[in-house]
C-alpha cells in the first residue's frame, strides 16, 4: 500500500522520498526541521508579543541598569533639593545672625563709647569732629531686649525695664545708669596731689613734669592729637579771623602779654602700678609774673592735667584683682583766649583701657590775671531761671538733637550747670563757649553752645570787660543763612555714637 505524505516545502501530496511537485528530498528531515525552526523563530521575533524566553536575559540587564541610574538621579535630585533649602535658609537668616553678632561686638567695643550729639543739623561746623555714619544709632549695646520686666523681680521698677539687672550697678562708674541727665566728673575736686606724688608716682619707670619745649612735644610735633576725641588746634587764628560765629573746636588764641608770660609744660608717666600698665602724656600751661603770684593758678592748671590719671588709678589700685589693664591717657591743652584781665585754658582729655575708649571730656580753667586767682566757673554766668531752657533751644539750632538735654527736665539740666566738675566754661574770641559734661542712661558725652554776647547772663561777680565776641552775631548769621530748628526734621534725624 502506497503511503502518501505532504511535502513540507510546497505542501503537495506526494509519495515518500522525493516530492513529485517540487523535487524536495523528503528524507532530509533534520535540515527541514531546522529550517522550519529558523523561519518560526524569525516570525516570533517580529510578531510575538508575549514574554521572550531566550532573548529576555539581555532585556533584563538593561532594566537593571536603568533602575540603578534612576536611583542615582533620584539621590542627586534629593541632594540638590537639600542644598537649595540650606541656601534659602542661610539667605533668610544670615542678616539676623550678622546683626546678632554685630550687637554682641557693640557690647564689647562700645560699652564705654560716649555719645556726642553736637552735630549740626544745618551743616555748621561745631566744637565736635564728624560722627561715624557706620554705627547703628538704634542699638543700645547695654540693654538686653530679652528680659521680661514682668517676670524678673530683680529689675528696679524705677529703672528702664529693659535694663539687664546683671550689669545695672548704681555704684559703678563703668555700668552706671542715669535715669535723667547727671554731671560727668571732669574736674579736680577729687584729686589729692600729695597722694598722687607719694603713692602713685613712685611706681613709675618714668615720670617728669618739665617745660614742653625742653622735650619732644607729642601733641604739637607728634601724632598724639589723633588720639583725642575732642579736637585741639595749635594753629593760631586772628581774633577777627573766624569764618562763622560758632566755635568749632579748641583753638590756640594766645597773644603775648607784657604783664605775664606763659610756659607750656608736659607731664610724662610710664610704669606699672598694682597690675595697671600706665602710659600717660599730659600738657598744661604755667603763668609767671614779677607782680602777680600765680602759684594757686598754676597748681589748678597742673591738677587738671593729671586729674583723670589720678581718678582712674585710685579706683583700680588695691582691688586685689588678677586682671591686668593697659591704661593710656592723653590730655592736651591750649590757650583759648587771653588779654590784660583774663586768660582761659581749655583741656581735651581722652583715655583708653585696653585700647578701648575709657573716658573723654573737655574742661576749661579761667584765671584772673590781675590777682592770679582762679575764677569760679559757676559764678561767671547766671544759670538760674530760664538759662537751661535757653541753652537747649540754642543747642537744638547750633548742634544736632541731644537726647540728654531734650529728654531731661530743665531743672535737672540746670543742676549740672552748677556743678563745677562738670561745667565747661571757656573764654574765646567769639565770646563764651559754655556747656556740660554729662551722663545720660548708659551714655556720656558733652555739649556746648557759643554765646557771642553774654552780657544778659553775666553775673558781674568779676570785674572784667566782656566786649570780646561782640563783633560776631549768631542770630544775624542764622537769619542770613536760613538756619533754624525744625522739630519735625528731628523725627527722622538719627543720633549716632560719637566716634572719630
Amino acid at each position: 500500500m502506497n503511503e502518501f505524505v505532504f511535502c513540507p516545502r510546497c505542501g503537495a501530496v506526494t509519495k515518500p522520498g522525493v516530492c513529485t511537485n517540487c523535487g524536495y528530498n523528503l528524507n532530509k528531515e533534520e535540515p527541514v526541521e531546522n529550517n522550519v525552526n529558523e523561519q518560526n523563530a524569525t516570525t516570533e521575533q517580529v510578531f510575538y508579543t508575549g514574554p521572550e524566553r531566550k532573548k529576555s536575559a539581555p532585556n533584563t540587564n538593561k532594566s537593571s541598569k536603568g533602575w540603578i541610574i534612576g536611583l542615582l538621579i533620584g539621590v542627586a535630585v534629593v541632594l540638590v533639593t537639600i542644598i537649595l533649602l540650606v541656601v534659602l535658609f542661610v539667605a533668610a537668616f544670615l542678616p539676623i545672625v550678622i546683626k546678632g553678632v554685630y550687637n554682641t561686638t557693640q557690647v564689647t567695643t562700645q560699652t564705654n563709647l560716649p555719645t556726642n550729639n553736637n552735630n549740626n543739623n544745618n551743616n555748621i561746623n561745631n566744637l565736635f569732629p564728624d560722627i561715624d555714619p557706620d554705627i547703628d544709632p538704634d542699638i543700645d549695646p547695654d540693654i538686653d531686649p530679652d528680659i521680661d520686666p514682668d517676670v524678673d523681680p530683680d529689675i528696679d521698677p524705677d529703672v528702664d525695664p529693659d535694663v539687664d539687672p546683671d550689669i545695672y550697678d548704681p555704684d559703678s562708674d563703668e555700668y552706671y545708669y542715669a535715669k535723667t541727665i547727671e554731671p560727668l566728673y571732669s574736674g579736680t575736686s577729687k584729686l589729692d596731689y600729695d597722694d598722687f606724688i607719694n603713692n602713685i608716682v613712685p611706681s613709675a619707670n618714668e615720670y617728669w613734669d618739665e617745660p614742653a619745649e625742653d622735650n619732644f612735644d607729642y601733641f604739637i610735633n607728634g601724632n598724639y592729637s589723633s588720639y583725642l576725641r575732642s579736637e585741639v588746634s595749635h594753629n593760631f587764628i586772628e581774633r577777627d579771623g573766624f569764618e562763622t560765629p560758632y566755635y568749632e573746636y579748641l583753638i590756640d588764641s594766645y597773644i603775648p602779654n607784657k604783664n605775664y608770660t606763659v610756659e607750656r609744660r608736659a607731664i610724662r608717666y610710664e610704669g606699672e602700678c598694682d597690675g595697671l600698665f600706665i602710659n600717660a602724656y599730659c600738657t598744661y600751661y604755667a603763668l609767671s609774673s614779677d607782680k602777680v603770684d600765680f602759684t594757686k593758678a598754676n597748681e589748678a592748671l597742673r591738677n587738671q592735667a593729671i586729674s583723670e590719671l589720678y581718678e582712674y588709678v585710685s579706683k583700680k589700685k588695691n582691688t586685689n584683682s588678677d586682671e591686668t589693664f593697659n591704661y593710656t591717657l592723653y590730655t592736651d591743652s591750649v590757650v583759648t583766649f587771653n588779654n590784660d584781665e583774663v586768660i582761659s585754658i581749655g583741656f581735651s582729655t581722652t583715655s583708653y583701657e585696653n585700647n578701648y575708649i575709657e573716658n573723654f571730656y573737655v574742661h576749661g580753667i579761667n584765671i584772673d590775671v590781675k590777682n592770679g586767682g582762679v575764677i569760679d566757673n559757676t559764678a561767671i554766668l547766671d544759670f538760674r531761671g530760664d538759662f537751661a531752657e535757653f541753652f537747649v533751644e540754642r543747642s537744638n539750632i547750633q548742634n544736632s538733637y541731644v537726647d540728654a538735654i531734650n529728654y531731661s527736665p530743665y531743672e535737672d539740666t540746670a543742676k549740672v550747670f552748677q556743678d563745677d566738675d562738670a561745667l565747661i566754661m571757656l573764654f574765646t574770641p567769639l565770646g563764651i563757649e559754655v556747656g556740660i559734661n554729662y551722663r545720660y542712661q548708659y551714655d556720656y558725652g558733652w555739649v556746648t553752645v557759643t554765646i557771642n554776647d553774654f552780657d544778659e547772663y553775666f553775673m558781674n561777680q568779676y570785674s572784667f570787660d566782656t566786649d570780646w565776641g561782640h563783633g560776631y552775631d549768631i542770630y544775624q548769621y542764622e537769619k542770613d543763612n536760613n538756619i533754624y530748628y525744625d522739630p519735625f526734621a528731628n523725627q527722622e534725624t538719627e543720633e549716632y555714637f560719637y566716634d572719630l
